[in-house]
């Protein structure tokens, strides 16, 4: 029997400024120059293919790198946005490695979707990583919510997992999935969008990552009988917001007696304080 060989697409979305010029942190083609010489050898691949959008808003060019893959002839899309650091974490597993693997292994059973988690911006640098959570048990009035993982849950979890949704700075795409939310009208919602809470739109409620793998999550449980959307654990991705945000730190007790320790010796005098005094005045400008 032949080896199945699958078209893998590489996809940027270096937006900059005004989107007159691309650009994007150095880490992305510090990891994707070595990724592609390394998965051109792979018997399971037949050729890559990358090409780069720098345009806004996200959710048009996300749709539009669905098309053009589809154009393209591409089996396999993995999207990289401008901001991502693949691969942050000493001792993690390569993302793409791990996860064509995991696709190419589930390729018979049917389409799936695998996405590297990461954090958001500081000061509550949350995990972009979602599941359904509920308040009460076997509750009349159905009190499900989609909630992020918290900090202390995800750092301990390891492997390719299910999640309810997951952002899509770095993720890999069977590019079958995206037949399972096709817009078939024009009334439909397209794969990438917003969603807000009033009708003014000013701010988000959701954003176009989590409402695809989200919608996906759903639309696929009933379709193909199982959630196609997929977290990969082990490979954790750095998030340029401007600080590099990587994986959670563990906290433990250890670590808090520690911090209490070197308080101590430093000799800190607990009596001064420093006070945030609000002017009294106003500058007019």
């Amino acid at each position: 029997m032949q080896q199945r060989k699958l078209n893998v697409g590489l996809v940027t979305f270096s937006y900059g400024g005004n989107g007159g010029i691309s650009s994007e942190v150095p880490d992305i083609r510090e990891w994707m120059t070595p990724l592609v010489a390394e998965a051109s050898r792979d018997p399971r691949i037949e050729n890559i293919r990358i090409w780069n959008l720098a345009d806004t808003p996200i959710t048009m060019t996300r749709n539009r790198a669905v098309l053009q893959a589809r154009e393209y002839g591409v089996d396999v899309l993995v999207m990289i946005d401008s901001d991502m650091k693949p691969d942050c974490e000493p001792g993690g597993k390569p993302f793409f490695t791990s996860s064509f693997d995991f696709l190419y292994g589930h390729y018979d059973k049917g389409p799936c979707v695998i996405g590297a988690p990461y954090c958001g911006p500081p000061p509550m640098e949350c995990v972009y990583v979602f599941e359904w959570r509920n308040m009460q048990t076997d509750n009349p009035n159905p009190d499900f919510q989609l909630k992020m993982y918290e900090r202390s849950q995800a750092v301990k979890l390891s492997g390719i997992q299910e999640c309810a949704a997951l952002p899509t700075g770095l993720i890999m795409y069977d590019m079958r999935a995206f037949e399972l939310t096709e817009p078939k009208t024009e009334a439909d919602k397209p794969w990438y969008y917003y969603e807000f809470p009033d009708k003014y739109q000013a701010e988000k409620a959701s954003t176009e990552d989590v409402t695809q793998t989200r919608d996906l999550s759903l639309v696929g449980t009933q379709k193909l009988g199982y959630n196609p959307v997929f977290c990969n654990w082990d490979s954790w991705a750095g998030h340029w917001k401007p600080k590099c945000v990587g994986k959670p730190q563990f906290i433990e007790a250890k670590h808090i007696s520690e911090k209490l320790k070197q308080s101590w010796e430093a000799n800190f005098d607990s009596t001064v304080k420093i006070v945030d005094l609000k002017p009294k005045f106003k500058v007019s400008v």
